[in-house]
Parts: C-alpha cells; sequence; structure tokens
C-alpha cells in the first residue's frame, strides 16, 4: 500500500530528532509541523487501516516525506535537528507544544497549516522571534506587524496583481471583458482588480466592460459583448470552479466566431475538465505561485520519492521538499539573519521565490514577508506552457 513502510517509521519516530553530529559548531533547530493523524491511525504499533490509506492522511504525509527527503539531501558539516510534529497527536498539538515549552529551542518553522493553526503558529513566532514558513495557506490570516511570518503561497490580491499586469503588458486594447457573478467574494476580487486599475492618466488604465451573470447564464448573455473583429479578453471574476467551467464551455462554443483569451483564477489550476480534448483550441490563461519547471532535480526527486513510498508524489511532496531545501539551507548558511535573506537563490530548486514585505500602513513595519513570484501559465492544444 502507498507510502504504508514510511508511515510505519514516522509512527516510532516522530519523537526523535534527525542530526548530524559536531560539537564544535552551533546546533540548528527546525520544527516540521503538519497534520498527519497518527494516533488516529495506529493501535500500538499496527496500522489501522488494513486495506486502505485514509485520503484525509495523505497531503500532510507527502509534505513531511517531501520535507524529509530534503534533510537527508542536505549534505553539511553543521549540527542539524529536525524534529516532525503531528499537530493531530494529543501531546503534539500547539497548545501542548506551547506549555512544554517546546518551541524556546527552535530556529525555524516550517508548516502546512490553516485555520487557528496558522495564526497561532504566527503569534509564536512574534513572541519567540522565529521565523515561521507557512507553506500552503494562500491568506495572511489577518496577520499583522509580523516580521517572522513567510507566506509562500501568494494571497489572491498579488495573483489578482499578476494577472492585471500580464493584461497590461500583452493585450491591453483587446475587448476585455470582465465576468463574474453576484458575491462577496466576487466583490473582494473586483476590488482588487479596480485598485489596480488606477492609472494617472487614461493610457495606464485597461479599458474593460463589467458583466454580471447568473450561474444559469447561457451563450447570448455573453455573445451581445463580444468583438468579432478582435480578441475577447474574458476575466473570469469569481473563484467559483462550476462558474468558471461554465464560463470556459460557453466560450469555446463561440471560439469557431470569436478570438478568445481566457483568463481564470489561481483554482483552475484544479479545474481538471479543463484538460479535456474539447478545450484544446481555447486559450486559457491562470496564474498560480507553483510550476513543474522539469528540471533534472525535479525528475530525480519523482523517481527517488515513488521508489521509496511506491506513489507518485503529490504537489505538497514538492513543496515540502523545496520549502524544506531552501528554509534550512539558509539557516545553515546565513543563522539568524535568516529573514534578511529570504531571496537568497543558492538553495533553489523547483520553483523561483520573490518575497517581499507587506508594509503596515499604520506602524510601517511589514506585516509579513510574502512570496510575490506569480506564473501565469497558457493551456493550449493539450500543453501547458509558462508565459513570464
Amino acid at each position: 500500500m502507498k507510502k504504508l513502510f514510511f508511515l510505519f517509521i514516522l509512527s516510532l519516530n516522530s519523537f526523535l530528532s534527525f542530526a548530524q553530529a559536531n560539537d564544535s559548531v552551533k546546533v540548528y533547530r527546525v520544527g516540521i509541523f503538519a497534520n498527519l493523524y497518527l494516533d488516529s491511525s495506529f493501535i500500538g504499533t499496527n496500522y489501522k487501516f488494513t486495506h486502505q490509506m485514509p485520503k484525509h492522511i495523505l497531503p500532510g504525509l507527502d509534505f513531511v516525506q517531501g520535507a524529509l527527503m530534503a534533510v537527508d539531501s542536505l549534505k553539511t558539516d553543521s549540527n542539524l535537528e529536525v524534529k516532525i510534529y503531528d499537530l493531530r497527536s494529543a501531546d503534539q498539538n500547539l497548545n501542548t507544544l506551547w506549555a512544554n515549552k517546546s518551541f524556546d529551542s527552535l530556529d525555524l518553522m516550517i508548516a502546512a497549516v490553516s485555520g487557528n493553526e496558522y495564526r497561532m503558529m504566527a503569534d509564536i513566532a512574534l513572541q519567540k522571534k522565529i521565523p515561521f514558513v507557512s507553506a500552503t495557506l494562500p491568506n495572511d490570516g489577518a496577520v499583522t506587524n509580523n516580521p517572522y511570518t513567510v507566506i509562500v503561497n501568494s494571497t489572491l490580491p498579488v495573483h489578482c496583481e499578476a494577472i492585471y499586469n500580464f493584461i497590461m503588458r500583452n493585450n491591453p486594447a483587446a475587448n476585455i471583458l470582465y465576468v463574474r457573478k453576484k458575491g462577496i467574494q466576487e466583490d473582494r476580487l473586483q476590488t482588487y482588480f479596480n485598485n489596480y486599475n488606477k492609472g494617472s492618466n487614461s493610457s495606464q488604465v485597461l479599458k474593460w466592460k463589467n458583466i454580471t451573470l447568473t450561474d444559469s447564464f447561457t451563450v447570448a448573455d455573453l455573445r451581445t459583448s463580444l468583438d468579432s473583429e478582435r480578441v475577447n479578453l474574458v476575466i473570469c471574476g469569481s473563484l467559483d470552479e462550476s462558474f468558471g467551467l461554465r464560463l470556459a464551455t460557453t466560450a469555446n462554443s463561440l471560439s469557431k466566431k470569436y478570438a478568445f483569451e481566457l483568463f481564470g483564477m489561481p483554482t483552475w489550476d484544479a479545474l481538471k475538465d479543463l484538460a479535456k480534448p474539447e478545450f484544446n483550441e481555447l486559450s486559457i490563461f491562470y496564474s498560480t505561485t507553483f510550476f513543474n519547471t522539469g528540471t533534472v532535480k525535479w525528475t530525480n526527486f519523482t523517481k527517488t520519492f515513488t521508489d521509496f513510498t511506491y506513489g507518485r508524489p503529490s504537489d505538497l511532496a514538492y513543496r515540502g521538499y523545496e520549502l524544506s531545501w531552501h528554509f534550512i539551507g539558509l539557516l545553515l548558511k546565513h543563522d539568524d539573519e535568516v529573514m534578511q535573506n529570504l531571496n537568497d537563490p543558492s538553495f533553489r530548486s523547483f520553483t523561483e521565490f520573490n518575497f517581499r514585505p507587506n508594509f503596515n500602513a499604520t506602524s510601517g513595519k511589514p506585516d509579513y514577508y510574502e512570496n510575490k513570484r506569480i506564473y501565469i501559465l497558457k493551456r493550449s492544444n493539450g500543453l501547458i506552457s509558462r508565459m513570464n
């Protein structure tokens, strides 16, 4: 069964440190935090799920496996201790770890967390002055004045800005349609785009038509705003995947007569229906913070992961590997100046990063650091291409 051997080993070793002993140098201590559900998966050392592995276990397990592969790959003479924390374990939840002063000795925290756990870890990072790398949450969680929090999976405003800038650079003269449905989330999305579309003169802004449709809109509802003599650049102003797929299907049905460039949100990366052959002739664009570069390192990681776990790595496995490789490498190289060297490319593996502070308008201090490197991808003719 996929990853069963590793899960068993992890259940025995999740409280141990991975170390390289060298008494002559400083010991660097790193915590990897994820939801592994080991308590509910084992009775003693016996695995409960004989014929299956519950899906809720796999994301955290892939993330941690990738992280441990990075630790194993870091060839260094420095003392390094890495500990895995299962936040779904009775004695490793954040409240218990805080009470036990487990954070006092850490130099770096890398976590695949969300919700209250993200906010608690950001607070702990600020109090203890420990760099905290939020690996997966595309949200700032209302964290403010916290120069120790690093958001890797960029927030929605950053994605919207990247899409806007890409259109401004590449096709500002198109017949641009901003298409949305009614909703609070859609209102927020449109506010982001409107804020970016404020130039000092009319030549520095995009001119688009705002179109609000229902969930059951028809071809006729979109066709009235199209131009047969120009490219119709359609921005989907909604994260609703059903609405986005309906928009893509509608544009596709009109593509024999009208030229389209269809721009979706980062959620379109997971819209598998868009990979169907019927969409091959439609130019579909969307943003992402993570892109398979096809490098030798990527290929080697995939093979090593598969050989060890008997399963293919998910995006979280790659993310666990590259973030652990990058940030632990920075810690070993820069000691307590990791936050001043977030963009040091020495330990880049798969993805380019561009970490920048989001400054607080009142205090002038960073609320957090965020990855501003957004990839614009194009899906066309069955292929996905990087456009920037």
